[in-house]
């Protein structure tokens, strides 16, 4: 922020020297031309002194009778600034020829400055310039260090690290896929809209976690770029708006991509109050029950839209609607959004839950004999797709009270935790607990989001702990990368990888920064 801030002074004091000095462009154009008639300034130098923006430039005036003066002129350099963006400061001095000379340049501001001097003639003739280029004393600030509780100062260094590292690489302000940056991707390595709603995803998080908070001004002064970086891929296609896969119409289109984002919307709205946020929430929304839902197999949420719709119901898709539906009611009391919320969730009872387990399955295809059943269940088991029944399991608790809701919350929450943790001893914390198996981190952060809605409602920490103790070994172990991103397919440490995702990488950010609220809260 504090960078910001000066570039935005710098920028502002350039407009007002505009009006002030010759251009310096000119200045140099002339003085080039120039200088059959005059010779230039010998023995120019330029020191620094031990004063703040202060620069003692120095020089001997050419001996030449006609000699009538010599401009010393600067001009900021830095890279972080164009060229143009400074105007430079100029001081014209009356001079005699061969005289020694020296004089005491204040310049605005601490950068990297041009400073010139060019010998003028009676008659107005410019000599050849001589130039240097320093950056003046500059007493060093002692910046104070942010006090952040721990779990959130592990996060903030975690976000701060993903935005340096992956947003606002292209000419687009939004995510970029790998870092480091291979250079062979579409769209100028631009992610997809999965790894964009990823990143988002970590940032939501992080204004959740940041309130109250020393850098909470930092991340509510983001939601601009943010919000600007995910529009990039609210397309309309065949006369539905919603978020495609790439920034540009006619790319594939996605359910379950929709989905997530509309979580973080309604979740954005929450934190923020932003109406933006709650609209583009309810146009995912719209988008889920208006396209994705239909009599096929039974009902159930569709995989795919563009370019060839699916005609498998999945629980990516499904499930996860049952959640939206459920945060829309909670912030507008709108009953349609409970009633499908439920139709959603019961679907997934039905139709894609594994009885002996509670957990569920991938996806169902169409009957063959007829297309409105149900028939072939694929019956690959994957974390989120049980993580996001067992959050919309608490969630249908929390607005019913109904005690079938958080009896099957329990018995998902059982299962998912014997099948995606495993017993681990840390040796970094000195501790035996339950670590998350090696796997798919985003996938893990989303059935995660389950755990941290049941413990909401009955403030028992053990799969809590789980997740926390997971998190901390990560970063306290080889996991923990000297780049400051953490290997994110094994967090017991021990693997070696060369290029990191934003897709896994904000998810574990959002880890980190649920972990945050909860030590805000002290729970």
């Amino acid at each position: 922020m504090k960078v910001i801030y000066e570039l935005f002074v710098y920028s502002l004091f350039s407009l007002l020297m505009l009006s002030a000095c010759s251009d310096a462009d000119d200045v140099v154009a002339d003085g080039a031309l120039a200088g059959d008639n005059i010779s230039p300034v010998s023995s120019f130098s330029v020191e620094i002194t031990n004063a703040d923006n202060e620069l003692l430039v120095k020089w001997v005036n050419p001996i030449n009778r006609d000699l009538d003066m010599v401009e010393i002129s600067y001009r900021d350099v830095s890279e972080e600034l164009t060229r143009a963006s400074f105007s430079p400061g100029c001081i014209t001095l009356p001079a005699q020829s061969g005289e020694e000379c020296e004089y005491l340049l204040t310049v605005p501001y601490f950068s990297l400055y041009e400073v010139s001097a060019v010998a003028i003639s009676k008659s107005g003739q410019r000599s050849v310039i001589e130039s240097k280029r320093l950056t003046p004393y500059r007493e060093e600030e002692e910046v104070p260090e942010l006090q952040l509780p721990a779990m959130l100062n592990r996060a903030h260094s975690y976000m701060t690290t993903l935005i340096g590292l992956y947003f606002g690489k292209s000419s687009r302000s939004c995510w970029r896929t790998w870092y480091p940056y291979n250079g062979g991707a579409y769209w100028d390595g631009d992610a997809l809209v999965w790894g964009q709603g990823s990143g988002l995803s970590a940032f939501v998080a992080m204004r959740e976690a940041s309130k109250q908070s020393e850098v909470e001004n930092l991340y509510a002064a983001m939601d601009e770029m943010m919000f600007k970086g995910i529009q990039y891929f609210f397309q309309n296609d065949q006369g539905k708006s919603a978020y495609s896969c790439y920034p540009a119409r006619g790319n594939e289109r996605y359910y379950d991509d929709n989905v997530w984002i509309g979580l973080d919307m309604v979740d954005w709205y929450t934190e923020t109050e932003d109406r933006r946020f709650l609209t583009q929430a309810e146009a995912v929304w719209n988008y889920l029950i208006d396209y994705g839902w239909d009599e096929t197999c039974g009902g159930g949420i569709h995989w795919r839209e563009l370019n060839s719709h699916t005609t498998s119901k999945h629980s990516c898709s499904t499930a996860p609607t049952a959640v939206l539906g459920c945060k829309l009611y909670q912030v507008t009391g709108r009953q349609t959004y409970l009633d499908w919320a439920i139709k959603c969730y019961n679907y997934m009872l039905d139709n894609l839950q594994d009885p002996s387990d509670h957990l569920f399955y991938d996806n169902v295809r169409p009957n063959a004999s007829d297309p409105n059943l149900p028939g072939d269940v694929e019956k690959n088991k994957y974390s989120y797709n049980s993580g996001q029944p067992l959050q919309a399991a608490c969630m249908l608790y929390k607005i019913t009270n109904e005690q079938k809701y958080l009896n099957e919350a329990y018995a998902i929450a059982a299962s998912c935790h014997d099948k995606w943790f495993m017993p681990y001893r840390s040796k970094d914390l000195n501790l035996t607990f339950n670590i998350l198996a090696p796997g798919h981190a985003w996938f893990n952060t989303i059935m995660c989001r389950g755990f941290f809605e049941l413990y909401s409602i009955d403030n028992d920490r053990k799969y809590i702990d789980d997740i926390e103790k997971t998190m901390l070994h990560a970063w306290e172990s080889s996991c923990h990368q000297s780049n400051n991103l953490l290997n994110d397919d094994d967090l017991r440490g021990g693997t070696s990888k060369n290029s990191w995702e934003i897709l896994q990488q904000g998810a574990l950010v959002e880890l980190f920064a649920r972990l945050a609220v909860l030590e805000r809260e002290n729970r």
